[in-house]
Protein backbone atom coordinates (compact mmCIF):
# COMPACT_ATOMS: atom_id res chain seq x y z
CA UNK A 1 0.00 0.00 0.00
CA UNK A 2 1.26 3.58 -1.19
CA UNK A 3 0.27 5.68 1.88
CA UNK A 4 2.18 7.94 1.96
CA UNK A 5 0.27 14.79 5.66
CA UNK A 6 3.56 24.86 17.71
CA UNK A 7 3.25 28.41 18.83
CA UNK A 8 6.16 29.94 19.86
CA UNK A 9 4.69 32.33 22.03
CA UNK A 10 0.81 32.58 23.13
CA UNK A 11 -0.55 36.59 23.58
CA UNK A 12 -1.62 37.28 26.99
CA UNK A 13 -5.23 37.12 27.59
CA UNK A 14 -5.45 33.75 25.09
CA UNK A 15 -7.17 31.89 27.28
CA UNK A 16 -8.85 29.75 25.11
CA UNK A 17 -5.30 28.32 24.28
CA UNK A 18 -4.14 27.95 27.41
CA UNK A 19 -4.94 24.28 27.42
CA UNK A 20 -3.58 21.55 29.12
CA UNK A 21 -1.88 18.75 27.41
CA UNK A 22 -5.12 16.25 27.13
CA UNK A 23 -7.10 19.28 26.18
CA UNK A 24 -4.77 19.71 23.52
CA UNK A 25 -4.85 16.31 22.44
CA UNK A 26 -8.65 16.39 22.41
CA UNK A 27 -8.65 19.56 19.95
CA UNK A 28 -6.18 18.28 17.45
CA UNK A 29 -7.91 14.65 17.54
CA UNK A 30 -10.98 16.27 16.79
CA UNK A 31 -9.51 17.91 14.07
CA UNK A 32 -8.26 15.34 12.71
CA UNK A 33 -11.63 12.99 12.68
CA UNK A 34 -13.65 15.76 11.46
CA UNK A 35 -11.34 16.57 8.63
CA UNK A 36 -11.11 12.71 8.24
CA UNK A 37 -15.09 11.94 8.07
CA UNK A 38 -15.16 14.91 5.35
CA UNK A 39 -12.78 13.17 3.22
CA UNK A 40 -14.21 9.42 3.07
CA UNK A 41 -17.42 11.30 2.56
CA UNK A 42 -15.81 12.93 -0.63
CA UNK A 43 -14.44 9.99 -1.92
CA UNK A 44 -16.77 7.85 -1.52
CA UNK A 45 -19.10 10.64 -3.40
CA UNK A 46 -16.91 11.41 -6.26
CA UNK A 47 -15.67 7.64 -6.78
CA UNK A 48 -17.72 7.08 -9.83
CA UNK A 49 -16.01 10.43 -11.23
CA UNK A 50 -12.50 9.23 -11.03
CA UNK A 51 -11.54 8.06 -14.39
CA UNK A 52 -14.43 10.55 -16.50
CA UNK A 53 -13.06 13.99 -14.35
CA UNK A 54 -9.98 13.41 -12.65
CA UNK A 55 -9.44 17.41 -12.35
CA UNK A 56 -12.73 17.69 -10.44
CA UNK A 57 -11.91 14.15 -8.32
CA UNK A 58 -9.00 16.01 -6.99
CA UNK A 59 -10.04 19.19 -6.69
CA UNK A 60 -12.80 18.54 -4.58
CA UNK A 61 -10.59 16.18 -2.27
CA UNK A 62 -8.02 19.25 -1.91
CA UNK A 63 -11.41 21.65 -0.68
CA UNK A 64 -11.50 19.14 1.89
CA UNK A 65 -8.16 17.77 2.92
CA UNK A 66 -6.19 20.93 1.69
CA UNK A 67 -7.39 23.71 4.69
CA UNK A 68 -5.64 20.75 7.28
CA UNK A 69 -2.04 20.29 5.62
CA UNK A 70 0.68 23.27 5.52
CA UNK A 71 1.65 22.15 2.30
CA UNK A 72 4.48 24.81 2.78
CA UNK A 73 5.42 24.18 6.06
CA UNK A 74 5.45 20.55 4.37
CA UNK A 75 7.77 21.83 1.54
CA UNK A 76 10.26 23.37 3.54
CA UNK A 77 10.72 20.78 5.85
CA UNK A 78 11.39 18.58 2.51
CA UNK A 79 14.15 21.32 1.31
CA UNK A 80 15.84 21.92 4.27
CA UNK A 81 18.26 24.56 3.75
CA UNK A 82 17.99 24.59 0.09
CA UNK A 83 14.36 26.37 0.80
CA UNK A 84 16.63 29.37 1.48
CA UNK A 85 18.48 29.49 -1.55
CA UNK A 86 15.87 28.52 -3.73
CA UNK A 87 14.12 31.14 -5.67
CA UNK A 88 10.45 31.96 -4.34
CA UNK A 89 9.15 30.92 -7.91
CA UNK A 90 11.20 27.33 -7.58
CA UNK A 91 9.83 27.12 -4.21
CA UNK A 92 5.84 27.29 -5.71
CA UNK A 93 7.16 25.25 -8.16
CA UNK A 94 7.99 22.45 -5.64
CA UNK A 95 4.95 23.15 -3.46
CA UNK A 96 2.71 22.75 -5.98
CA UNK A 97 3.87 19.68 -7.23
CA UNK A 98 4.45 17.83 -3.89
CA UNK A 99 0.48 19.33 -3.11
CA UNK A 100 -0.77 17.67 -6.20
CA UNK A 101 1.43 14.58 -5.23
CA UNK A 102 0.36 14.13 -1.94
CA UNK A 103 -3.35 14.61 -2.31
CA UNK A 104 -3.16 11.95 -5.67
CA UNK A 105 -1.18 9.13 -3.69
CA UNK A 106 -3.58 9.69 -0.71
CA UNK A 107 -6.54 9.35 -2.59
CA UNK A 108 -5.39 6.46 -4.99
CA UNK A 109 -4.48 4.61 -2.28
CA UNK A 110 -8.06 4.47 -0.39
CA UNK A 111 -9.54 4.08 -4.03
CA UNK A 112 -7.67 0.93 -4.36
CA UNK A 113 -9.92 -0.77 -1.83
CA UNK A 114 -13.93 -0.73 -1.82
CA UNK A 115 -14.26 -1.91 1.52
CA UNK A 116 -12.17 -0.13 4.45
CA UNK A 117 -12.30 1.46 7.57
CA UNK A 118 -10.29 5.06 9.15
CA UNK A 119 -9.88 5.01 12.70
CA UNK A 120 -8.75 7.82 14.33
CA UNK A 121 -6.99 6.38 17.62
CA UNK A 122 -8.00 8.14 21.23
CA UNK A 123 -4.54 10.29 22.44
CA UNK A 124 -2.45 8.20 24.18
CA UNK A 125 -1.97 8.38 28.02
CA UNK A 126 1.09 10.22 29.52
CA UNK A 127 1.94 11.56 26.21
CA UNK A 128 2.45 15.48 26.35
CA UNK A 129 1.54 17.52 24.00
CA UNK A 130 1.95 20.68 23.08
CA UNK A 131 1.18 23.57 20.19
CA UNK A 132 4.24 23.05 18.84
CA UNK A 133 3.51 19.21 17.77
CA UNK A 134 0.60 16.92 19.12
CA UNK A 135 0.39 13.40 17.22
CA UNK A 136 -2.51 12.10 16.14
CA UNK A 137 -2.26 8.17 15.32
CA UNK A 138 -5.10 6.83 12.39
CA UNK A 139 -5.41 3.11 11.38
CA UNK A 140 -6.50 2.53 8.08
CA UNK A 141 -7.88 -0.98 7.88
CA UNK A 142 -8.93 -3.07 5.19
CA UNK A 143 -11.68 -5.93 4.52
CA UNK A 144 -9.12 -8.69 4.69
CA UNK A 145 -7.92 -7.10 8.77
CA UNK A 146 -4.66 -5.80 7.32
CA UNK A 147 -3.90 -2.78 9.51
CA UNK A 148 -1.94 0.43 8.48
CA UNK A 149 -0.45 2.89 11.16
CA UNK A 150 -0.89 6.38 10.18
CA UNK A 151 0.39 9.49 12.40
CA UNK A 152 -0.19 12.87 11.91
CA UNK A 153 1.88 15.36 13.67
CA UNK A 154 -0.12 18.63 14.06
CA UNK A 155 0.60 22.20 15.23
CA UNK A 156 -1.51 24.98 16.23
CA UNK A 157 -1.17 27.71 13.46
CA UNK A 158 -1.57 30.81 14.96
CA UNK A 159 -2.80 33.23 12.57
CA UNK A 160 -5.40 31.20 10.97
CA UNK A 161 -5.87 29.80 14.52
CA UNK A 162 -6.52 26.02 13.37
CA UNK A 163 -4.99 22.90 13.92
CA UNK A 164 -2.71 22.06 10.89
CA UNK A 165 -0.82 18.87 9.99
CA UNK A 166 3.25 19.34 9.54
CA UNK A 167 4.11 15.94 8.97
CA UNK A 168 2.86 12.19 8.39
CA UNK A 169 4.05 8.97 9.65
CA UNK A 170 2.55 6.45 7.45
CA UNK A 171 3.96 2.44 8.22
CA UNK A 172 6.49 3.34 10.59
CA UNK A 173 7.87 5.75 7.44
CA UNK A 174 8.78 9.34 8.13
CA UNK A 175 7.56 11.02 5.26
CA UNK A 176 8.96 14.34 5.74
CA UNK A 177 12.41 12.77 6.34
CA UNK A 178 12.17 10.55 3.60
CA UNK A 179 11.40 13.10 1.69
CA UNK A 180 13.71 15.20 2.47
CA UNK A 181 16.66 12.43 2.11
CA UNK A 182 15.52 12.30 -1.09
CA UNK A 183 15.74 15.79 -2.91
CA UNK A 184 19.09 16.13 -0.64
CA UNK A 185 20.36 13.39 -2.68
CA UNK A 186 19.01 15.01 -5.84
CA UNK A 187 20.83 18.48 -5.45
CA UNK A 188 24.27 16.51 -4.99
CA UNK A 189 23.37 14.51 -7.97
CA UNK A 190 22.94 18.02 -9.89
CA UNK A 191 26.21 19.06 -8.41
CA UNK A 192 23.80 21.92 -6.28
CA UNK A 193 22.16 23.14 -8.61
CA UNK A 194 18.68 22.78 -6.99
CA UNK A 195 16.30 24.13 -10.07
CA UNK A 196 17.42 21.16 -12.12
CA UNK A 197 16.79 18.92 -8.52
CA UNK A 198 13.57 20.39 -8.39
CA UNK A 199 12.90 19.32 -12.16
CA UNK A 200 13.99 15.80 -11.39
CA UNK A 201 12.18 15.50 -8.51
CA UNK A 202 8.84 16.63 -10.29
CA UNK A 203 9.38 14.45 -12.90
CA UNK A 204 9.99 11.96 -10.24
CA UNK A 205 6.47 12.18 -8.31
CA UNK A 206 5.18 12.46 -11.52
CA UNK A 207 5.84 9.20 -12.66
CA UNK A 208 5.09 7.30 -9.02
CA UNK A 209 1.35 8.97 -9.71
CA UNK A 210 1.41 7.26 -13.14
CA UNK A 211 2.30 4.18 -11.54
CA UNK A 212 -0.38 4.44 -8.80
CA UNK A 213 -3.04 5.69 -11.41
CA UNK A 214 -2.79 2.28 -13.59
CA UNK A 215 -3.41 0.43 -10.51
CA UNK A 216 -6.27 2.18 -9.14
CA UNK A 217 -9.35 0.13 -9.79
CA UNK A 218 -11.71 0.41 -12.44
CA UNK A 219 -14.90 2.09 -12.36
Amino acid sequence: MRWLLVLLSLTLGSVAYAADSEELAEQAHEMVKRTTEKVMASIHKNRAIYESDQARFFWELEDVLGPMVDFQRLTRRIMGNYYREATLEQRKRFASAFKRSLLSSYATGLLEFNDYEVRVLPPKVGVENTLRNTLVDLEVVTAGGHVFPLTQSMYFHHRDRRWMAQNVIVNGINVGKLFGEQFEQMVQENDGNIGVAIEDWIESLQEQGRKLRKKAPGV
